[in-house]
């Protein structure tokens, strides 16, 4: 008969204690009849307590824009961490101590020795986990505060295209996203939500794919693609710049429109070096060269640009392959340039054909080749990749390949987007999906035919820009570009 100060011991108890603990610090404890220890008691009130918090948090998150708000918050996110350790130090401590007191009498080696192993597995089986997930949110968090800035973003703000009365438009910081000039009808819409980035027409994003290849002395932006997405319906269009388009206007006013009167003197995909070499020109930051292609972009298509979003086109690689690869329909075969920049493995002479699933070595190929065509085709590939990457990042994808997401992500992207609106951000993407997501999006190609980009007119620039941003009617849509056009296949 034991003494009743004493905890029951038993070869079973042992591991039954361990797994009680890190079901429930404390559970264990309780079983063996060491429930008052002062250590318990605190193990125990803590794991409550962070539970509790967690529980708190996590209430109210239903959805990508609801988790959005979560990392948005950055002492909140790294809170959600702290618990997590927490519950896992508690676990730990909780279980392994449970089990030391419910040890089986010495005397039997094996038995005593399997008894071990087993506690240990229950132990690091139930506690780890939690040790995993707290490590993740860290490196989520490393790389949020890579990729999205700190600060509030700054508009770019078009001015009039007479050049003989300039009107001085200089770009100013802003706490929030400065309304859209564009006049745009709306659709009617049943969600009882508050829309992100409330107020404003339609919000602009810059998507600048950098490619600093072998024998370029810097970063050149080949890709420019502005997607223009309405904040309350979802209604989403994707205007392309030709990386050839010459004279690229900037807003009166502004000292890049005073050292270039007449526009850039080289092609525009030259501007990003150019302003990074002279950044008092664009706002004297780090990303003076991605400001300044903003100021461009919106003076040349007359909206604003709210954001960019610039990614190393050699570094997506790591990306596309952590997401597990993206599906892309290949309209035509499409011949090769040899290996693309930090690839994995040689690349085919050709990519075939029909629908592909591809890693990141060759979507990258197949985003840079003009080898079977053109530029302008080029650029339609590019946007396809983008799509196909959008659709890839499942929530499945994300959850399998978070560690080596985050750490490309972290590499490959940067952007202006204030982290604090990484909540509005998500529900944008929402309202993109809801709207039909690829199958929806208008495209424009500033390319010709639509334009000759040595020799453009704003004035017929701007038309185009103002038509493809405005909602059509049910009967016109036949007659409009759509993305999925090009991107999936016609027999599906």
């Amino acid at each position: 008969m034991r003494a009743t100060d004493e905890p029951l011991r038993g070869s079973l108890l042992s591991p039954l204690a361990a797994l009680l603990s890190v079901v429930m610090p404390g559970a264990g404890h309780m079983a063996i009849g060491a429930r008052w220890r002062p250590a318990v008691i605190v193990a125990a009130s803590a794991n409550a307590m962070a539970m509790a918090s967690m529980a708190g948090i996590l209430w109210n998150v239903h959805g990508t824009a609801d988790f959005g708000d979560v990392i948005a918050d950055r002492a909140t996110f790294l809170f959600v961490a702290v618990l997590l350790l927490v519950m896992a130090a508690t676990r730990l401590w909780a279980a392994l101590d449970s089990a030391w007191l419910s040890r089986p009498e010495a005397g039997h080696r094996v038995r005593t020795v399997t008894v071990g192993i087993v506690v240990v597995a229950v132990t690091v089986l139930g506690a780890v986990p939690f040790a995993v997930a707290a490590h993740y949110v860290w490196r989520t968090d490393q790389a949020v505060e890579r990729v999205f800035s700190s600060d509030d973003a700054v508009t770019a703000t078009p001015g009039a295209i007479a050049t003989t009365a300039p009107t001085t438009t200089t770009v100013a910081a802003s706490t929030t996203v400065a309304a859209s000039t564009t006049s745009t009808s709306s659709t009617s819409t049943t969600s009882t939500t508050v829309p992100p980035f409330a107020g404003v027409d339609r919000v602009n994003v810059l998507l600048l794919g950098g490619d600093a290849g072998p024998g370029r002395y810097s970063l050149r932006t080949d890709s420019m693609i502005v997607v223009s997405i309405d904040p309350e319906t979802g209604d989403t269009a994707m205007i392309s710049v030709p990386r050839n388009l010459e004279d690229m206007p900037f807003p009166p006013g502004t000292p890049l429109a005073e050292e270039f009167p007449k526009g850039f003197d080289n092609l525009a995909n030259s501007v990003y070096t150019y302003a990074d070499k002279h950044r008092e020109l664009a706002g004297g930051g780090d990303d003076a060269g991605a400001q300044a292609i903003k100021q461009g972009i919106a003076q040349l298509l007359g909206i604003p640009i709210n954001f960019y979003v610039l990614v190393d086109m050699a570094g997506f690689v790591n990306i596309v392959d952590a997401l597990g690869g993206i599906d892309i329909y290949v309209p035509k075969r499409v011949p090769t340039a040899g290996n693309p920049p930090r690839s994995k493995h040689p690349v085919p002479e050709y990519i075939q054909k029909g629908q592909q699933h591809m890693d990141g070595t060759l979507a990258l190929s197949y985003a840079r080749s003009r080898e079977a065509d053109s530029d302008y085709r080029r650029m339609e590939r590019q946007r396809c990749v983008l799509a196909a990457i959008a659709d890839a990042a499942t929530p499945q994808a994300l959850a399998t390949g978070l560690p080596a997401l985050m750490n490309a992500f972290g590499d490959a992207v940067r952007s202006d987007i204030p982290r604090d609106e990484l909540g509005d951000l998500a529900q944008l993407i929402d309202r993109y999906v809801d709207a039909g997501g690829l199958k929806a999006v208008r495209t424009l190609h500033l390319a010709p035919p639509q334009i000759k980009p040595s020799n453009w007119d704003a004035e017929e620039v701007r038309q185009l820009v103002a038509e493809a941003l405005k909602v059509p009617d049910l009967g016109d849509l036949e007659n409009l570009p759509i993305l999925a056009d090009a991107c999936i296949d016609p027999g599906t």
